[in-house]
């Protein structure tokens, strides 16, 4: 492992205490085992509440969405329906932001056209659908990014687009 790529975390709480040293993912998952000893009631908040993993997420669109320094590419035999292919999209663009590779989260309704190859009336009139499904909302600026619930949703579908 890279010596820059570690990560170092120290804990106190109360009289217990931890250092934890390695790779993002075994330090989180580390700590996070960690304070669940120390304080059962995160383990079962743990259970309900969904929170996006990156490196799943990652993992589950490799091959279907790739993140280039021009933007976003969708694999170019994907056939999706426009709300599915534009909820991947987005999703691309979360985790592109994410990993530090995108500057924002968010796509105008032209960019998510030219991408998913789809016309931008047809893009246009799904927007307001998945808006009110709580799945996209509309950034300040009028572009649009995935919620949770997005996510979630996203996610629970991936696979069936996977060769």
């Amino acid at each position: 492992m890279r010596e820059e790529g570690k990560l170092k975390v120290h804990i106190e709480l109360g009289d217990a205490k931890a250092d934890f040293e390695g790779d993002l993912n075994e330090v989180f998952d580390l700590t996070v085992k960690f304070l669940t000893q120390i304080c059962p009631s995160l383990e079962i908040l743990q259970k309900i509440i969904y929170t996006p993993d990156i490196v799943k997420l990652a993992e589950k669109i490799e091959g279907l969405i790739e993140i280039i320094s021009e933007g976003l590419i969708l694999r170019s035999d994907l056939d999706a329906p426009a709300r599915e292919a534009v909820c991947l999209v987005l999703l691309g663009a979360y985790l592109g932001k994410a990993l530090g590779r995108m500057s924002k989260d968010s796509l105008s309704t032209r960019d998510l056209a030219r991408i998913v190859r789809k016309a931008r009336k047809t893009i246009a009139n799904e927007m307001p659908r998945l808006v009110s499904e709580g799945l996209v909302e509309r950034t300040p600026e009028g572009e649009y990014r995935l919620t949770t619930l997005g996510i979630r949703k996203t996610e629970s579908f991936i696979d069936q687009y996977r060769k």
